[in-house]
């Protein structure tokens, strides 16, 4: 009867040992969950908070070919409020621009580092380009991070509204590709994405093309890479 009892009270410690272990186990997947969906939206937030301080700065002066702007940094945000007041995630977004050489000096079949082919160079649009790294992540109480996100974004900028214009984001760690390769920022064919210039006489209707099509040198400090997702 003892060694009878003493199993089964070996049997109960360890279903009980593995509960509280499966237990653990579901609710650290639960702060993972919390954490990875917390920073997807954090990180969207900023993406496009970002768009739209770029395009105010443009607004405001801001020369598209040759931008000197970082967002603000947004206050740390509590996703998961623990109890008495302490916070299980923390939130924190921190931007870094990445552009070393704006779209200004003059390019052609050779820019180094990096071309932007299919630039509209009239004057009333001076498009150009700007590099901008985004990083979201939620951290625990104890500094531990349960999730990030970590990626480069393009824009296109100009002197007419949008201003700016996402091209595309990738993850910081992306495959590189051969240096003078454009990195994510043609235009696309002219037929479809470029910006067409047209002047057109008040009076008469008559139309006149103002294109201005350029290839010039930029230069951000992030590697190029592949896995552009627009």
């Amino acid at each position: 009867m003892l060694a009878r009892a003493v199993v089964v009270i070996a049997f109960v410690g360890a279903l009980a040992t593995a509960l509280l272990h499966t237990c653990a186990l579901l609710a650290r997947a639960r702060v993972h969950h919390v954490a990875a969906t917390a920073v997807a939206a954090s990180f969207d937030a900023a993406l496009a908070s970002a768009q739209a301080g770029l395009a105010a700065n443009i607004a405001a002066g801001g020369d598209p070919r040759g931008v000197g702007f970082v967002p603000p940094t947004p206050a740390p945000a509590c996703a998961s409020p623990g109890s008495e007041g302490a916070c299980a995630l923390t939130i924190s977004v921190a931007f870094a621009a990445t552009t070393v050489q704006g779209v200004a000096t003059s390019g052609g079949g050779d820019c180094v580092p990096q071309c932007a082919r299919d630039l509209q160079g009239n004057d009333a649009v001076d498009e150009g380009r700007f590099a901008l790294r985004i990083e979201a992540r939620a951290d625990g109480p104890t500094g531990t991070v349960f999730a990030s996100r970590d990626r480069y974004a393009i824009f296109r900028t100009m002197r007419v509204a949008p201003y700016a214009s996402l091209i595309g984001t990738r993850d910081v760690g992306g495959e590189s590709i051969a240096v003078d390769s454009s990195e994510g920022d043609d235009a696309g064919t002219p037929a479809l994405t470029t910006i067409d210039v047209r002047y057109v006489n008040a009076a008469t209707g008559a139309k006149m093309e103002g294109n201005a099509w350029q290839t010039r040198s930029w230069s951000s400090s992030d590697a190029s890479g592949t896995a552009w997702e627009p």
